[in-house]
């Protein structure tokens, strides 16, 4: 297995990157070199060349650090903590979607090589649809994936109530509203809320080119 080249693990990697940019200088997570264990941690990972079996036990202890990073910014308590120091909705959903990434790698890496899989993908119930108020095209919905996050989309075809596949994404401003993930299409799934569904060949390639291009962003 090529890790230094896996999606998955240049995702978990560019997160611990991204993290000590937003959260490095806290006195907590400075103190702890909790960051620092993490990135030695992605980098043995990533030049491990292991299969599944042989890497997982390094993937358990990304996920322990992952745990102990989020004791240090305040456990449950951690947005209303990181508001309170005047982080943005935009910071704290990136901090969000990093911590998501590095803990849930387990389940991923157990997934085919594929870069559609370098981040979640969930079924989600769309909760409410309302429209963009600063652009015509564009819609809010709230969905429910095991948790409420907000997809802005310019699908003209979504309703309260669907089931659709969504990428938990970057999170991105537009126009104004923090995006958290992307409806792969507005074809309805099966499965339950949250679980991972079945996915057609061009929903995976929508997936891709967004890992892609994230990847390939500075």
């Amino acid at each position: 297995m090529d890790t230094s080249k896996d999606a998955r693990v240049l995702i978990a990697e560019k997160c611990v990157q991204n993290l000590q940019n937003l959260i490095g200088n806290l006195k907590n997570v400075k103190k702890s070199d909790v960051l620092k264990d993490l990135s030695a941690k992605v980098m043995e990972l990533k030049y491990s060349f292991g299969e599944i079996k042989d890497i997982l036990p390094i993937i358990e202890e990304i996920r322990r650090l992952t745990e102990k990073l989020f004791l240090n910014i305040g456990k449950e308590n951690w947005v209303n903590e990181l508001k309170n120091m005047r982080f943005d909705e935009e910071k704290i959903s990136r901090i969000r979607f990093c911590l998501n990434i590095l803990y849930n790698l387990d389940s991923r890496i157990k997934l085919p090589p594929d870069p559609a899989y370098g981040v979640d993908i969930r079924v989600g119930k769309i909760e409410s649809v309302m429209k963009h108020p600063n652009a015509e095209k564009l819609k809010i919905c709230n969905v429910n994936v095991g948790k409420v996050i907000t997809v802005v989309t310019n699908l003209q075809t979504v309703k309260e109530g669907m089931k659709l596949p969504v990428a938990l994404l970057p999170p991105v401003k537009l126009r104004d509203v923090v995006s958290e993930g992307m409806f792969l299409s507005d074809r309805e799934k099966s499965q339950k809320i949250g679980e991972l569904p079945d996915l057609l060949e061009e929903e995976l390639n929508n997936a891709r080119k967004e890992i892609l291009s994230y990847l390939r962003s500075k």
